[in-house]
């Protein structure tokens, strides 16, 4: 059913992994998609008590896959506002699943893939996991949420610092600023998150589910909007000689030379 994740469901832990492990699980087209449907199916499956996030191979995601970027301005189609709305609406998934959801951050969750990890309701983390903006390295200003998810964890002035510089959040100060829920050795990744996994389907999920709802409604009630301002300002910059002289830099392993 699905080509670029994995999904399963054992003991009802639903596992939805990001499947392209040659890219850094970098996400397509069709991973934006899939991960939305997945949590759909999710949310209305009652096999289904709680949901893990993953990815296959060293990374959970590196976000958005500068190759492609690369082939869309080569073929003078550059991101589009409908692209990153598609995106966008991957990022709100974990929110609408009405099951708790679980980001096990397995080495670097970058750009789009920081966001779905924050998108989720836990996340855990080893010391070796980072969380990164990423999205200035290509001259974007940012789309899935992402700013809007780390404002509300950090504030704004801890937030602009790391948006412009796209410092790695390791997994130790990730835990001193609240961003993940546990915090594990490298080697017990896996087991602590499906324990705590499991913890989670012993919940009331009905109630559950509503404090998910109410969260919604109040706290994230303006985030598509949001989202449909990132697809404005994705695009422009996207256009912009800037988001080019940054893919051709990252292809090219040299230094971008910006604003000329």
């Amino acid at each position: 059913m699905y080509e670029t994740i994995l999904f399963k469901i054992e003991e009802g832990i639903a596992t939805i992994s990001i499947n392209r492990p040659e890219v850094g699980n970098a996400f397509g087209d069709k991973t934006y998609d899939e991960i939305r449907l997945a949590l759909e199916e999710c949310s209305g499956n009652d096999e289904v008590k709680t949901v893990v996030i993953r990815g296959e191979g060293r990374f959970f995601s590196a976000g958005g896959d500068v190759k492609s970027f690369k082939e869309m301005l080569d073929a003078g189609t550059p991101v589009t506002e409908d692209l990153v709305k598609m995106a966008g609406a991957m990022g709100r998934a974990p929110k609408l699943c009405q099951k708790p959801v679980v980001a096990m951050i397995n080495g670097a969750a970058a750009g789009a893939g920081a966001a779905l990890a924050m998108a989720a309701d836990f996340r855990v983390m080893s010391e070796s996991s980072s969380i990164v903006t990423a999205f200035i390295n290509m001259a974007f200003p940012g789309d899935t949420g992402l700013i809007y998810y780390l404002q509300q964890a950090l504030g704004t002035p801890r937030l602009m610092e790391y948006l412009a510089f796209s410092k790695p959040i390791k997994g130790a100060e990730a835990k001193e600023l609240g961003l993940t829920t546990l915090l594990v050795a490298d080697e017990d990744l896996e087991s602590a998150t499906y324990d705590f996994a499991k913890k989670l389907t012993r919940l009331p999920l009905k109630a559950f589910a509503r404090q998910k709802a109410i969260v919604n409604e109040f706290f994230y009630k303006d985030l598509e909007a949001f989202n449909n301002r990132e697809a404005q300002f994705m695009h422009v910059s996207a256009i912009e000689p800037d988001h080019a002289e940054a893919v051709n830099a990252f292809l090219e392993k040299r230094r971008p030379d910006f604003n000329k």
